[in-house]
């Protein structure tokens, strides 16, 4: 088997273009995976011109040297996120037609799950919120759908320092929220590298008070590990952080200096699937634990939970598909994953479990279709107000 194209679809979804891979080989397979780079999405499709001769050609039953040529040829050693990206697109897609080929879903070519469903956690719950008590009435309706934890930022746009009535706020928010849901489900604060040091260290402060929180994400600017290092050591509440380090060198002083309690690679911003494994790998050996980020597209949830089914030490798993997709999110994929008491079950299908419809084509985005800013008030709503 060969290689004889390669697709790109960048679809236009109101908060964060996807941009999903299709390989087609010479005896009509076709094998699904996904690239999506916030503010990236067309240099991707782009990268493809440059990258193609990793690609076209080559034995998608070969992986390991498939992804290994490409990683060392391009000679930065893939620290380039957009190189990472299409990289991951493509070793997904891989990934996809050999489990087709063998009738099997990936996670059993892995070495089969050691867990029959993948506890989950809500998030994007937050997008129709416009006043501070709606956070109380929306996070009990994500409760209501039998979600044990769900995550958000209460922070607003801020950046550095909060000042002390958006600190105020962001701290109301949670109390509000803890209110609603009680002790019983896990609060995940997501701090989105916002914070110097002493911001963050203050609202660590105040997060000791709730012994529901399951950990503080991002709390200080991902660069600064040894600012993560401080907090793990100084907070008591769990550091998370890793959605943004890119391959599994990233992971190594994080792990080494005890700087995380939760390690959260990207498929699509680490490597793709074998590159995640080995960082799951590495986490387990420091005895940390593992939450994928997934806060991309349809196809990148069924690919992360393939790996999530081979991990011993995984936590729990992003969940956005039920709050943050649009309605017509059925319409382009064949499968959504379907959350019963907080757990998802495993992908039944050969591959990674989901297929591109045709009807994707209705819904290509274009370069005036706008990503939201993390950074800008309203950022919340992801384009959804």
């Amino acid at each position: 088997m060969k290689i004889t194209d390669i697709k790109t679809y960048i679809v236009r979804n109101p908060w964060k273009k996807w941009v999903f891979i299709e390989l087609e080989t010479d005896d009509g397979s076709v094998g699904y995976g996904e690239a999506t780079v916030f503010n990236g999405q067309f240099s991707v499709a782009s990268r493809i011109k440059d990258v193609s001769k990793f690609i076209i050609g080559k034995d998608p039953m070969n992986i390991r040297n498939l992804v290994n040529d490409w990683f060392v040829s391009t000679f930065n050693r893939a620290h380039d996120l957009v190189n990472v990206a299409l990289l991951s697109g493509v070793e997904a897609a891989c990934w996809d037609l050999a489990g087709k080929h063998h009738g099997s879903p990936v996670y059993e070519l892995l070495g089969g799950p050691v867990h029959e469903r993948i506890r989950v956690y809500a998030n994007g719950w937050y997008t129709a919120i416009n006043d501070i008590e709606d956070w109380g009435k929306t996070s009990r309706k994500v409760i209501d759908k039998g979600y044990t934890a769900l995550k958000f930022d209460p922070f607003g746009s801020g950046s550095g320092f909060l000042s002390n009535d958006e600190f105020k706020k962001s701290m109301e928010i949670i109390r509000i929220v803890h209110d609603e849901v009680g002790d019983d489900v896990e609060m995940l604060i997501e701090g989105h590298g916002r914070f110097n040091r002493s911001m963050a260290v203050k609202v660590g402060r105040e997060l000791e008070k709730y012994e529901n929180i399951g950990w503080f994400e991002e709390p200080v600017i991902p660069e600064d590990i040894e600012g993560l290092a401080i907090l793990s050591r100084s907070l008591r509440v769990p550091i998370a952080a890793g959605e943004r380090f890119v391959t599994r060198y990233d992971f190594v002083e994080p792990f080494t200096k005890g700087a995380i309690h939760v390690a959260q690679p990207d498929v699509i911003n680490t490597g793709g699937i074998l590159e995640t494994m080995s960082i799951g790998a590495m986490a387990e050996a420091h005895n940390i634990a593992m939450a994928p980020h997934q806060a991309e597209g349809p196809i990148n949830t069924f690919i992360t939970l393939n790996v999530d089914a081979v991990m011993p030490n995984l936590k729990i798993q992003e969940m956005f598909d039920e709050f943050a997709y649009p309605a017509w999110v059925s319409e382009i994929v064949t499968e959504r994953p379907e959350v019963v008491n907080g757990f998802v079950k495993l992908p039944g299908k050969p591959g990674i479990g989901i297929e591109l419809k045709e009807k994707v084509k209705d819904y290509i985005a274009s370069e005036k279709d706008k990503d939201f800013n993390l950074f800008s008030a309203g950022w919340e709503k992801r384009g959804f107000s």
